[in-house]
């Protein structure tokens, strides 16, 4: 049997426990902003909200080691990789982190949640190709899904689902 000290403890964890997830589900019923939903952030949610830009598909991420010699600036490899795709009509982010203890400089390119690379700077040019076919095709999956919940919704709405259901 349960004593009451255990139930008023089993009943404490629960109410610590389930009440932030209740009240953030409350907060996101009520203002649809998706960042207030619990356990359900989808990066797509978080664009129809507006609160992420989705203006790139691609990041490049420059990792330029701390005894890395004949590293450029990295004004240098921002406008280079940002020319580079431009010609190939795409954005790019460039981010970049410094690697300490390391000699070399390395380009990955994430494209949705692929990773391409991670390439040397005298090669960076050989993933360009793949991370632009890449967003292609994350952004054609993306107006897929975007299509197929319309189509979805139009039937929902519509006679014959309102009979059969």
């Amino acid at each position: 049997m349960v004593s009451k000290k255990d139930s008023i403890l089993i009943g404490l964890l629960t109410i610590f426990i389930v009440t932030p997830a209740v009240m953030s589900l409350i907060a996101y019923l009520i203002t649809g902003n998706p960042s207030l939903r619990p356990l359900g952030i989808t990066f797509e949610r978080l664009i129809e909200a507006g609160q992420i830009n989705d203006k790139s598909a691609i990041i490049a991420l420059v990792e330029i080691g701390t005894e890395a010699e004949s590293a450029s600036p990295q004004s240098e490899y921002k406008a280079a990789l940002e020319i580079t795709f431009s010609r190939l009509e795409t954005d790019v982010q460039v981010q970049f982190r410094t690697i300490k203890g390391s000699r070399a400089v390395n380009i990955t390119y994430i494209v949705g949640e692929s990773r391409i690379g991670p390439f040397p700077a005298n090669r960076a040019a050989e993933g360009v190709i793949a991370a632009t076919e890449a967003a292609r095709m994350v952004v054609a999956q993306r107006q897929a899904i975007i299509l197929e919940e319309t189509r979805r919704e139009e039937y929902r709405r519509g006679f014959w689902y309102r009979i059969l259901e």
